[in-house]
């Protein structure tokens, strides 16, 4: 039996203590987790309270087919996915964002003179412009270094979709990059 499973089994027990050490040793992981889809540091903190709230009103239902982990960020997703979907349209995200990042990659180019910080931002900057979900893909696989069928379980996919997936968001970022480098590079020329 994993820490997890116990602390949970004493959760539901009663034991509030077992629960608040659930909560501080994921808290953390949620918040970055959810913070790759929110905006801002406040909308991901309400959203992380309201993963930890479902957590709880929830953790009846925690069967253990998969790591608790795998469960947590599952509800995590969700709520996410769900807050933005309340908030806003995502055609009106994505064309805001898009508009942005023409902006923050031309400033990421002009404050750095190392090419692969700039590019990690060009990149960075790209992410912004996805659909929550797609960005969710990239985060949990990519830099969370998530297990391709974890990914799949949070995402509700299976796991050949989510690969399926991730490999046309990674060629769509690519030809964003390639579109946005060929856009600096005529700029240049321009420019001289």
């Amino acid at each position: 039996m994993t820490q997890d499973v116990a602390a949970i089994q004493k959760v539901l027990g009663g034991d509030v203590r077992a629960y608040a050490a659930l909560v501080n040793k994921y808290q953390s992981m949620v918040f970055v987790l959810v913070r790759g889809v929110c905006r801002s540091a406040e909308d991901a903190q309400e959203v992380t309270q309201d993963v930890f709230l479902k957590v709880y009103q929830q953790l009846h239902t925690y069967k253990g087919n998969a790591s608790f982990r795998t469960w947590l960020y599952r509800i995590a997703y969700n709520t996410a996915i769900s807050s933005i979907r309340k908030t806003q349209s995502l055609e009106r995200r994505s064309e805001a964002y898009a508009q942005d990042v023409l902006h923050t990659t031309d400033r990421a180019e002009e404050e750095t003179d190392d090419p692969r910080v700039a590019q990690q931002d060009k990149l960075r900057s790209l992410l912004e412009t996805l659909p929550p979900q797609d960005r969710m893909l990239i985060e949990l696989y990519y830099y969370k270094e998530l297990k391709m069928d974890d990914v799949a379980t949070i995402c509700g996919l299976t796991q050949s979709n989510a690969k399926v997936r991730i490999f046309r968001i990674r060629q769509k970022l690519q030809e964003a990059m390639t579109a946005k480098e060929a856009v600096t590079a005529e700029e240049d020329i321009t420019a001289t």
